[in-house]
């Protein structure tokens, strides 16, 4: 039974780990490689000298306490990286039987196997830490050779001992955030869902395009900050807005072909289903929202913010073309925001408003029903 276990923790981590990492580890190897056999030094080195310079980086590594600490650190974040595919390979459905057949076996021989399972994942780096310790002893350096190895090994046993308690670790039950332990009890909408999946599961996207938002109005206004009122800048800003958040749009497609795609057969009519949509980007752009009406008059913001929705509208249309891919939506994104801009330049945006929210509702009500469903 062991035996077999020792055999399963290899291939699922270890091959899976040097599969999924094989580039990096290639570049490194080479890279350490080229340096210590076939680095060429600069001016006139004697011939008794140049293997010293050749291995100067190996000879430093085990002499120089500096180095030796870049190194050190370095077998740190490399155990922190397999670590990490470890325990994300326990995540996985197909893992769970790790935790009702491994752990039948006593403790002391489950560290062991473990210990074995890191040691195999530390043979890149202990391959050539034994070559450096070698170095080392040859030249007289024995304490730092002998240390470097010891915390190496330290290493590996402490991570054996997470994977051992993560393995033994009752599964537990999956915790509700604060955002569906406050809105348990509320009526949900079925058309806005997706603002609730953004701010439950999908934090870190949306704080990465409200950064980007950020950056863009800073930067234009920088660029430009002798036209700070000119709206020709301000649709411009705005039509920059709304592209930053082209991945929540694509995202949202992709929730409602997942959960929400039996709503195409209940009785609501098409018009209500292409606005109803489109109100998780009022909700998701509210900041932007609260920042055109405290930032410029009343009139101003609506028409920005008109403009706005009638190009999500418009990018939220095209993804139900058939046969629609990311590289594809991508093309018709920036063709959208080139015409945008010419359209802009010449005093022609509010065109834009009907145009846009025309199109997109003519491609809506050609593909509504059509089998676009998003990879």
């Amino acid at each position: 039974m062991l035996q077999l276990s020792n055999l399963a923790l290899r291939k699922i981590f270890v091959d899976g780990f040097y599969r999924s990492h094989a580039g990096m580890l290639l570049f490194v190897f080479v890279m350490l490689v080229s340096y210590c056999l076939f680095i060429n030094t600069l001016g006139t080195v004697m011939p008794d000298q140049i293997d010293f310079w050749q291995f100067f980086f190996t000879i430093s590594l085990v002499s120089n306490p500096l180095i030796m600490g870049f190194y050190l650190m370095a077998s740190v974040l490399y155990a922190y990286k397999g670590l990490q595919y470890v325990l994300s390979q326990f995540a996985l459905p197909q893992q769970e039987f790790l935790y009702y057949s491994f752990t039948t076996c006593p403790k002391r021989q489950q560290f062991t196997v473990w210990c074995k399972v890191q040691v195999y994942l530390f043979i890149p780096v202990l391959c050539y830490t034994l070559y450096a310790g070698i170095i080392g002893l040859v030249f007289g350096y024995y304490l730092i050779s002998i240390g470097i190895l010891c915390f190496q090994l330290l290493l590996i046993m402490g991570c054996a001992y997470i994977c051992l308690k993560e393995n033994n670790r009752l599964i537990a039950a999956s915790k509700f955030s604060w955002l569906i332990r406050i809105s348990r009890k509320w009526n949900k909408p079925g058309f806005l869902l997706y603002v609730f999946q953004v701010f439950n599961q999908a934090k870190l996207p949306y704080l990465l395009t409200k950064l980007l938002s950020w950056a863009l109005i800073s930067s234009v206004f920088i660029l430009f900050s002798d036209l700070e009122d000119n709206f020709r800048l301000l649709m411009l800003i705005t039509s920059c807005v709304v592209v930053a958040h082209v991945v929540l749009i694509y995202q949202e497609k992709l929730f409602n072909d997942r959960y929400l795609s039996f709503l195409a057969n209940f009785p609501i009519p098409k018009v209500k289903v292409f606005f109803s949509f489109g109100l998780n980007y009022l909700i998701l752009l509210l900041p932007e929202i609260c920042w055109l009406l405290t930032r410029f008059d009343t009139l101003t913001a609506l028409l920005l913010i008109a403009f706005a929705f009638s190009v999500i509208l418009l990018f939220r249309s095209f993804l139900l073309l058939d046969k629609m891919q990311v590289k594809t939506f991508l093309i018709l994104v920036f063709c959208q925001f080139f015409f945008s801009y010419l359209f802009i330049l010449f005093g022609l945006g509010l065109i834009l408003v009907p145009v846009n929210v025309v199109v997109a509702w003519l491609i809506f009500k050609i593909n509504f029903l059509n089998d676009s469903v998003l990879d």
